[in-house]
Order: C-alpha cells, then structure tokens, then sequence
C-alpha cells in the first residue's frame, strides 16, 4: 500500500509539473506572438515612412529640376530678347553704326543630310530717314576639296562655289527691296568631298558701291 501510495503521488506530481510546463509555453507563445506582431507593425510603419520620403525626396528633385529648366528656358529668352533689342536699336537709332545697306547675318544650319544646309541671310538699312532701297545679292562658298592620292603633300587651292553651283535658284542674283530689313532663306548642298572655309556675301544697291562680307563656316 505504501509502494502504490507513493507511486501515485509520483504521478500526480509529474502530472502536475508537466501541465504547468505546458501553460508556461503557451504563455511565451503567446508572449513571443505578441512581440512578432508589434515588430511587424513596426517594420510596416518604419517601410511606410521610407516611401513617404522617397516620394518626398523625389518630388523635391523633380521640383528642382523644373526649376532649373525653367530659369535656363528664361536665359535663352532673355538673351534672344537682348539680341533683338540690340537689333532694333540699330535700326531706330543708327547714329553709332554706319549708315546705309548692311549685310547685318547670315546664318547657317546643318540638316540630316550631311552635303545639305540652310542659309538665312539678313540685310538691314541704318539711316536718319529710310526709303525703300533695291538691288541683288550673290553668295559664293569658298573652300578645299579633300586631298587625294595625286594631290598628297601638295598645297590644295581654294575652291570659289557661286550659289548657282550649290542651290536650285530660279532666279540669281537674289533680289531685296525692303526700308528697314529683309530675311533671303535657302538651301545648299555641297559637292561631296568639298570642304567650305567661308561664304562671301556681295550686296548690290542701286546706284551704290558694293558691299561685301565674309562668314566663316561653323564648326558644328
């Protein structure tokens, strides 16, 4: 009796160690979840605040970049704006300038073609009191052509193209008849292997001495 009583209160004994070895892990099951679960709200809040200034960060860069094309978009507008004003000056008050016809630009631009270009040519007339003035114009490109096996080591002359050898003109010399100013436009389109140097513009008025000017040709 005594060997069974003590064998069941072995029993009980490990029962009872064992049941509360049971609660003890689910308290730190539970434990452990509810750490688990404030982590994870925290990682997806701190994951919320990185977008958030991402986001910021990327609409400040983006607002700074704006900013910035926009200040260089008023740059070149307000450079365009000083060259026309300057332009204008001349014209309404040509007392620093010579007086007369003047070959005032030319200006010329490649195209996807690499033999075409465009001219833009512009004449003006500086005087106390303007009337309408006529005449013709006529550019020549002067340039090389490139070297080859029979003229290496030697010096290669200059080439003078009449705008006629260069651009389908109808009618050459160009004409102008204008009192303040006048844009002549075309195209051109070299020889391969031409080289131009520069461009002689030779402006003709009525009953005057002619005037001639020379552009050298961009480097692009």
């Amino acid at each position: 009796m005594a060997a069974a009583g003590i064998g069941f209160a072995c029993l009980a004994v490990g029962f009872a160690i064992g049941h509360n070895g049971t609660l003890v892990d689910q308290l730190m099951h539970a434990d452990y979840a509810d750490q688990a679960a404030v982590a994870a709200q925290r990682i997806d809040d701190l994951e919320g605040q990185l977008i958030d200034a991402r986001l910021t960060v990327a609409v400040q860069r983006s607002a700074a970049q704006a900013l910035r094309d926009d200040l260089t978009s008023m740059r070149k507008t307000t450079a365009g704006l000083n060259e026309e004003l300057m332009f204008y000056k001349s014209l309404m008050a040509p007392g620093s300038v010579a007086k007369g016809l003047q070959v005032s630009e030319l200006e010329l631009a490649n195209t996807q073609d690499e033999n075409l270009f465009r001219f833009e040519l512009l004449l003006t007339q500086t005087a106390q009191r303007r009337s309408f003035i006529s005449g013709d114009v006529r550019l020549d490109v002067v340039g090389r052509y490139a070297a080859d096996a029979n003229t290496v080591g030697e010096e290669i002359p200059e080439v003078v193209l009449s705008l006629t050898e260069v651009s389908p003109v109808e009618k050459y010399p160009l004409k102008f008849k204008f009192r303040y100013f006048q844009d002549l436009s075309g195209e051109l389109t070299l020889p391969e292997g031409f080289m131009p140097i520069r461009v002689l513009v030779t402006a003709q008025q009525q009953g005057k001495e002619a005037l001639q000017e020379s552009f050298p040709w961009p480097q692009w």
